[in-house]
């Protein structure tokens, strides 16, 4: 009986030991299971959070886009993307506003403040341009208020996010820290808690699982957003540079026409007088001086004023026109269709073999690379304009030899490379040919400057580009880089 007694006394110990073992175990792995929750959902805020920042900074740089982009082209296209994104940015500032008192709530009164303030200035200048102001509006953007506001903005939000990935890096280590003592525990209570320990080790692999993918969704996120947001700030600075080379172009090519014009308009009055003085002497006498200055300026100086404001006039008329014709192809919408680019480059080669052959020369292609989902007549155009100024500027005395060349550039970009043995371009122009109305080199050829910066116009049309490399006295190779569909080129545009 006594041992029996004691077995039994051992065996009710053990099993109050095994019990309150269990018991221990349970209550450590709901107390880690119940922290490891709050952890998670820490993340999960700490996530929404960060998410908030992203799309404020993401809209508040649409709304930048929108208005340069109308600045520029005076395009009333670019005001819904920027009337679309003028109204998201309430949203997204009272979503982050809930998020930012947990973290941040100095920053709440100075991140309105800014972002206020950079909405006022963006509708004074789309309102200066829609009123017929253009320049106003650009003044305001060269002012840098703009510019600045906005760098504040990005400064604080990108704070921000930050400071979360950092809280979330503390939290994921704690998960961490409770994952392996509950480890040690499940070990240690050996096989009276197994059953505990097979339940602490599910939820571990849940919540170990659960971090794994709320680090990879991190991780996304921080590439996602530093590629949007390197993306917008490239784009940003090209249509600030485009805002600075158009105003320019504008000012100078334009001004000097009109500087011709009022010269010869002096000219013209200076030419008048003498022939008032010979036709209204109404019967009085007039000297042989006035005879000879009124035949004079009838033989000479008026038409020679004329001809010099009517060849002014023709150049204002042709710049405009240039002018008129890309933003007519930037206007245009776009029409995505397959292309087979072995026809359309050799429909185009076809179109100046004549020329070619008359040199001498010979043109080749070789295609490399599947059909493409683009704007056939972009392409047409763009090669169209390659392959005149080839010719147009074959060096004298060799024959030309034109090949184009067509290779893959990764999975979602092609490259057509249009090569010829002409006169070339020197190599501080290499970026000056292709802005509007400037040409390189001898200028014995007739034309306006327009070609270039037509054909970089069509291929940014299509989400692609233009490069240059160039040897002067040896030849040139212009590459365009295209998207292979420019159906995902779009989608990603209105998205």
């Amino acid at each position: 009986m006594t041992a029996r007694t004691g077995r039994d006394g051992t065996t009710t110990w053990l099993f109050l030991l095994g019990a309150v073992l269990i018991a221990v175990l349970a209550s450590l792995a709901t107390f880690i299971s119940i922290r490891a929750e709050q952890t998670f959902q820490d993340i999960v805020d700490e996530r929404a959070m960060r998410r908030h920042a992203a799309d404020l900074l993401s809209v508040l740089q649409d709304v930048e886009i929108g208005q340069r982009g109308f600045l520029i082209t005076l395009d009333p296209s670019y005001l819904e993307p920027y009337e679309d994104a003028l109204a998201r940015v309430p949203v997204e500032l009272e979503a982050l506003a809930e998020d930012i008192p947990r973290v941040a709530g100095e920053l709440d009164g100075e991140l309105r403040a800014l972002v206020g303030r950079r909405l006022e200035i963006a509708a004074e200048t789309v309102a200066a341009a829609r009123a017929g102001n253009a320049e106003a509006g650009r003044a305001i953007v060269a002012a840098g208020e703009g510019r600045a506001t906005m760098d504040r903005i990005r400064a604080i939000l990108s704070g921000m996010i930050e400071a979360s990935d950092a809280r979330n890096a503390a939290a994921i280590a704690a998960q961490h820290r409770l994952n392996v003592i509950l480890q040690i525990l499940s070990v240690a209570g050996g096989l009276a808690a197994i059953g505990v320990i097979g339940a602490a080790v599910l939820v571990l692999r849940r919540q170990i699982a659960a971090l794994r993918r709320a680090d990879e969704d991190m991780r996304r996120l921080n590439a996602s957003l530093e590629e949007r947001v390197q993306q917008r700030t490239i784009d940003l600075i090209a249509a600030n540079q485009e805002v600075q080379r158009f105003a320019y172009i504008v000012t100078h090519d334009l001004r000097a026409p009109l500087v011709n014009i009022m010269g010869f308009t002096s000219e013209l009055e200076a030419a008048l007088k003498p022939l008032q003085a010979y036709v209204l002497a109404d019967g009085a006498p007039v000297s042989e001086s006035d005879i000879r200055d009124a035949r004079t300026a009838a033989a000479e100086d008026l038409p020679e004023a004329l001809e010099f404001i009517r060849s002014s006039t023709r150049k204002m008329d042709g710049l405009i026109n240039a002018i008129l014709k890309i933003s007519r192809d930037g206007r245009r919408e776009l029409r995505p269709v397959p292309v087979d680019l072995e026809d359309l480059i050799r429909q185009s080669l076809d179109s100046v073999q004549h020329q070619i052959a008359e040199t001498g020369g010979e043109a080749s292609m070789s295609v490399r690379a599947p059909g493409i989902v683009s704007d056939r007549l972009a392409l047409e155009q763009a090669l169209g304009n390659l392959f005149d100024n080839a010719v147009k500027y074959a060096k004298p005395g060799r024959p030309l030899r034109l090949s184009v060349r067509v290779t893959s550039e990764g999975p979602r970009m092609i490259a057509i490379e249009v090569e010829d043995n002409g006169r070339g371009i020197r190599a501080e122009d290499h970026d000056r040919v292709f802005d509007l109305f400037r040409r390189s080199g001898a200028q014995d050829k007739p034309g306006e400057g327009i070609g270039l910066a037509h054909v970089r116009t069509l291929m940014r049309n299509i989400g692609g580009e233009i490069t240059l490399r160039s040897v002067e006295g040896q030849g040139a190779t212009f590459t365009l880089h295209v998207p292979t569909d420019l159906r995902r080129v779009l989608d990603e545009v209105k998205a």
